[in-house]
């Protein structure tokens, strides 16, 4: 019994089977050339339809402006002139004159010399006379008005009568009064020492309490009662520390 012969397989065996795989692999072309345009289509459009934020933004670069192709010229006419002439700065590591002096000694040279001032006296002369009697200390010696002996607690010296008093050391006065023996008597506290004026005329020039400078006038002479026996003086007494000291240590 003859078996049937297929025509499918028999059609296989011979060139159909080169027909049917290029029918396929034309097939499998256009399918998947279908699918990547289908693909690009969609990513296209995502792309466009997205913002651009983040990391995935694109940075494009700004459009130049197109350059002239003809070359710019700027000629010298059309250049603004000032009509004032540049003075060219010197330069300021031109050097010096030779003859020039440093600033400093420049004006060192030039500027006037102020004359010394004059040192504030620190004592003057009561009066102009010259000493007639000197501070005895405990010595006794004879006293012509009073007729008998006794310490000279001051110093004399001769003024005439109506000459002007100055004050000998700056101070306060402490006392300005008139006495039986001595006259018109003021006294001076000058700190160190307090000097006391005997045989001035009333009324007197300061009063108690009157800060006096070195060389003010106090007075005017008139007599001391106690030594009218002599020629017209002053008298000047010193007392420190509670005691007679000699008047002309603060009186030269």
């Amino acid at each position: 019994m003859n078996k049937r012969t297929n025509p499918v397989m028999t059609f296989l065996r011979g060139k159909g089977f080169y027909v049917v795989l290029a029918a396929c692999i034309v097939t499998a072309a256009g399918c998947s050339f279908v699918a990547i345009r289908n693909m690009m289509s969609e990513l296209n459009e995502n792309t466009s339809s997205s913002p651009e934020t983040g990391e995935s933004q694109w940075i494009t670069q700004p459009t130049l402006p197109d350059l002239p192709k003809a070359p710019v010229e700027n000629k010298a006419s059309s250049v603004p002139v000032s009509s004032k002439p540049v003075e060219s700065a010197a330069p300021s590591s031109a050097p010096q004159s030779s003859s020039a002096l440093p600033q400093s000694e420049s004006i060192t040279s030039s500027a006037p010399e102020k004359p010394a001032e004059a040192s504030v006296p620190s004592f003057v002369q009561p009066v102009s006379g010259q000493m007639l009697h000197a501070f005895s200390g405990d010595e006794l010696v004879f006293n012509k008005t009073l007729g008998d002996w006794r310490t000279h607690n001051g110093t004399d010296f001769a003024a005439a009568v109506g000459e002007e008093v100055k004050n000998a050391k700056a101070g306060t006065v402490i006392k300005a009064a008139e006495d039986g023996s001595w006259g018109g008597i003021i006294e001076v506290d000058c700190g160190d020492v307090t000097l006391r004026y005997a045989g001035l005329s009333i009324p007197m020039k300061v009063k108690e309490g009157d800060a006096v400078s070195v060389g003010q006038v106090l007075g005017k002479v008139s007599e001391v009662p106690c030594e009218s026996g002599m020629e017209s003086h002053i008298h000047i007494e010193a007392m420190k520390d509670g005691a007679y000291a000699d008047a002309q240590q603060w009186l030269k």
